[in-house]
């Protein structure tokens, strides 16, 4: 049975709602706005989400996987070295210095909510999520003999996270500032798991 994540009226969904977002911002976009474009009911669009910013969590999610998705297709490919797979990472967040970039964008608005449990608790899901697949990365990289297996691969993970959640609030809040760009966030990652 197929899931509904990979279900073509949900993909629908999340392409039309980040191409809104892409054009009037998480605030301004509303569902009414999605369903007119999408030519979804509301019945079908509340059959996946129960609301806007629940949409916008699983598009958020969705993103980020991506980066996964880049990592894990380097090393299937045979990529057993620390460079290659983290250039797919660095290149996956290239536009984590954008200040109009969706994944952005949303993690400042669903931030902005936090107060309320349900964003709460799905803020808190995505953050979890992101330092296991970073665990999961270097502990990757140090079954395969790339990354030194004294390194602390929970608190690097947590560091990473850190680091990218920091740099996408600095891009928002002072998008002129430009104090990490990609071969620098790639720099501090790549030293950092070399050295253990």
């Amino acid at each position: 049975m197929q899931s509904i994540h990979q279900n073509q009226s949900f993909q629908l969904l999340l392409s039309i709602t980040e191409e809104l977002i892409e054009e009037k911002g998480c605030h301004q976009t509303t569902l009414q706005d999605i369903i007119k474009r999408s030519g979804l009911s509301k019945g079908a669009i509340y059959h996946y989400v129960k609301s806007k910013d629940e949409l916008l969590g699983l598009l958020l999610r969705k993103r980020l996987e991506r980066i996964g998705a880049k990592f894990y297709e380097k090393v299937e490919q045979g990529e057993h070295n620390l460079h290659s797979p983290l250039a797919a990472i660095s290149e996956a967040l290239r536009h984590i210095h954008d200040p109009k970039d969706v994944t952005n964008l949303i993690f400042i608005y669903l931030l902005s909510k936090k107060d309320d449990p349900t964003i709460g608790e799905m803020l808190t899901t995505i953050y979890e999520r992101s330092v296991q697949n970073s665990q999961e990365w270097i502990e990757l990289g140090q079954k395969n003999g790339v990354i030194p297996e004294s390194l602390d691969a929970e608190k690097t993970a947590t560091l990473f996270t850190i680091l990218t959640y920091g740099i996408r609030v600095q891009t928002v809040v002072s998008p002129d500032l430009k104090t990490f760009g990609a071969e620098d966030v790639f720099q501090i990652m790549y030293q950092t798991l070399s050295k253990g």
